[in-house]
């Protein structure tokens, strides 16, 4: 079924609004890494003799990563979303 170009706006604003709040999300996802990292694990590790908090004995995988990763691939569905309705809005002569 072919969209109109109002329904594609409509869709593309939808969409650029979701990536907007998705990005605020992102940004204070980050500011919380430190307390993320507290309290689910560090997923790296450094070879930093002098600092025993950022050795290989307290990796703890990839545990952190399931707070932010949702949000950042959703994050790129959008932004990939936003691309295809624009090529569609474009394709109309929009």
């Amino acid at each position: 079924m072919t969209m109109t170009e109002p329904e594609l706006r409509e869709l593309l604003k939808a969409a650029e609004q979701r990536r907007e709040a998705l990005q605020a999300e992102l940004i204070d996802l980050a500011a919380l890494s430190p307390n993320i990292r507290a309290a689910f694990g560090n997923p790296f590790f450094y070879s930093h003799p002098t600092e025993p908090d950022e050795g290989e004995a307290n990796y703890t995988g990839y545990s952190s990563h399931g707070v932010g990763l949702p949000t950042l691939l959703e994050f790129v569905h959008v932004t990939r979303e936003i691309a295809r309705l624009k090529a569609e809005l474009s394709a109309l002569g929009s």
